[in-house]
């Protein structure tokens, strides 16, 4: 370990209860942040186990990640960044395998994000940083399969040592490597239109609908119409809503310009084997019959990132390729299974082809603007 970061480390693997599993977090650019977290081979107990934490949330809440900048004359000094306003959990309920996450030995999880924008509002041209992982305790652990504890509830034991997340890993990086194009943004592709529909495919719409202005002290809505319009046989069908979510899009208003705000796509990858999931059972799959609509919302605020008083705002979902759906209701579906990744932003693994029926594809829906306001 660098001895200038040294002073920032809380915890160290000397701190790890015996009775603990063995872990550790890896950091690099490249160029968006990569952390991974790696538990060795030879592990103390080879027991599988499941834990509640991430880098991209908890990792950089208050006490998480510290950001240091290299000064002229070789030292590192501390950069002031707001605390992040974040509640700790105490208990997590398990509905799903996704909601925990499970490492065996030798195994390993990777994200990939960009650097929180309180975090970049600290930065200044020209200057290099390191961004150092001080160490925490996870209290929310156990051993056993992530599907051990579906149905179950994983709160903190107090007869069982915390979980030791050691410090020491940092990453160099430069100003500019933060917020250059690559790094902060992501590309906008051309909406799918009308024309890209496939033929023997069934046929489904989004519209959106949502408040023109929104004030800061309520919480306002974006709803989502998917609308079946029928197929060739005019059956009911079921499919996944995977794509409704993957290709929504954020954009703000800049000197006469939509520019697209998402900060990088956050990612997870597990090595662990995707996962087979029953799909009446499932709450990603949705049935229906010719004009019939389903519809979901969100709240506004929540999901856009870097808002301020006075902001114009654009949504649109551009359309896409829904992963999987097949003709009959969740009723007729009660024994097909698919495979997915642990992890609920993933595509369908297997069938890999849709079991071989038309691509569904879904056009780009209506674009919904508004503008950010205070309250009178």
């Amino acid at each position: 370990m660098d001895q200038q970061i040294a002073p920032y480390i809380k915890f160290s693997s000397n701190d790890r209860h015996p009775k603990t599993p063995c872990l550790q977090l890896e950091l690099k650019l490249c160029p968006l942040l990569y952390y991974t977290l790696r538990r060795p081979a030879q592990d103390d107990d080879p027991r599988p186990f499941v834990f509640v934490w991430s880098p991209l949330n908890e990792g950089y809440s208050q006490d998480g990640f510290v950001l240091l900048r290299h000064t002229p004359d070789g030292k590192l000094e501390r950069v002031p960044v707001p605390d992040a306003i974040q509640d700790p959990l105490d208990i997590v309920n398990v509905k799903y395998p996704f909601d925990v996450k499970e490492l065996k030995s030798g195994g390993s999880i990777v994200y990939c994000d960009s650097l929180p924008a309180r975090y970049k509002e600290q930065l200044d041209p020209g200057e290099t940083y390191e961004l150092v992982w001080p160490g925490t305790k996870i209290r929310l652990w156990d051993w056993g399969t992530a599907n051990d504890h579906v149905g179950s509830q994983l709160g903190a034991n107090p007869v069982q040592p915390d979980l030791i997340m050691p410090g020491g890993a940092s990453v160099t990086f430069t100003y500019e490597q933060i917020e250059s194009p690559v790094y902060g943004r992501r590309q906008s592709t051309p909406p799918v239109l009308l024309s890209d529909l496939v033929q023997g495919a069934p046929f489904l719409s989004v519209e959106l609908s949502g408040p023109d202005t929104i004030d800061t002290e309520e919480d306002h809505f974006v709803s989502c119409h998917v609308r079946y319009h029928g197929s060739p046989t005019d059956r009911p069908i079921t499919f996944r809503d995977h794509v409704i979510w993957e290709q929504c899009r954020s954009y703000r208003l800049e000197n006469g310009f939509w520019e697209l705000k998402e900060s990088g796509c956050p990612g997870i990858f597990l090595d662990d084997p995707d996962i087979a999931v029953k799909v009446a059972e499932d709450g990603s799959f949705i049935t229906l019959r010719p004009g019939e609509c389903w519809i979901n919302s969100w709240s506004i605020l929540h999901n856009i990132d870097g808002w301020e008083i006075g902001d114009t705002w654009r949504y649109l979902f551009k359309g896409g390729t829904v992963d999987w759906w097949d003709y009959g209701g969740l009723d007729e579906h009660a024994d097909t299974t698919v495979k997915l990744p642990l992890h609920p932003w993933g595509r369908v693994s297997d069938p890999a082809d849709n079991g071989g029926r038309p691509k569904l594809v879904i056009p780009a829906s209506n674009a919904i603007e508004f503008r950010i306001v205070e309250k009178e």
